[in-house]
């Protein structure tokens, strides 16, 4: 009924009311042929062409895999020295490091810039000779070769001529893993695509869709108590 304002009240419900409410929408849904013509779009959206290999696909040889990690040993025996030396340098040219935690962080914030880029090359000097030896142990060979790259390229470790010719090996056979990696990745991409082109020609997908923008057009059916 009215109020004195002029707006109006809503009568109670029960405890015991049960609305159900529908929201409807003006959309423009596409043609059946417009719809078939998107079919390519729509697998491409749906997810990355990577994510259609299978989890457990290979993209080297054994052959590769073999030399790819006697390169790694080799390499992670000739730097390893280099490493620690450097690691025993830097240290020297810092003062004092207490044990990490809270004590650690208060030392190195009240590091000068100068000091505070020894200390960052140390730390990562640190962490590239344990995930490295940590990769040599697992045979995780991404991550070995991600560690030699960092050490060749660290200018305070003057590593041997082999370590460097190991990482570019090792880049070359990263490089003809990852493109098979994606010509793969493609052909499956391009698979999906002509199955979809496929399945949108039938009348049964196409049903499936009509009933799919139904649904879309009915919306979520909202239910109040009280």
């Amino acid at each position: 009924m009215p109020t004195k304002n002029g707006s109006d009240v809503m009568p109670l419900r029960s405890s015991s009311a049960v609305q159900q409410e529908v929201t409807v929408s003006n959309r423009q849904w596409p043609s059946r042929e417009e719809w078939q013509a998107r079919a390519e779009y729509a697998v491409r959206t749906w997810c990355p062409a990577g994510d259609r290999l299978p989890d457990d696909a290979v993209f080297s040889t054994p052959a590769e895999d073999a030399e790819a990690m006697a390169l790694i040993l080799d390499a992670a025996a000739r730097a390893r020295p280099a490493v620690s030396a450097a690691i025993t340098r830097l240290r020297g040219r810092l003062p004092d490091r207490p044990a990490a935690g809270r004590p650690r962080v208060a030392w190195f914030l009240g590091l000068d810039a100068e000091a505070e880029a020894v200390a960052s090359e140390l730390a990562q000097l640190e962490s590239s000779r344990t995930r490295l030896a940590r990769a040599v142990r697992t045979g995780h060979q991404g991550m070995a070769l991600e560690e030699l790259r960092t050490i060749a390229n660290c200018a305070s470790v003057g590593v041997p001529p082999e370590v460097a010719a190991a990482v570019a090996r090792l880049e070359e056979l990263a490089t003809a893993a990852t493109a098979r990696r994606d010509r793969a990745a493609d052909e499956a991409q391009q698979r999906a695509i002509a199955a979809e082109v496929e399945r949108r020609r039938t009348d049964e997908a196409w049903a499936h869709e009509l009933e799919r923008r139904r649904r879309a057009e009915a919306g979520p059916v909202i239910v109040r108590f009280g």
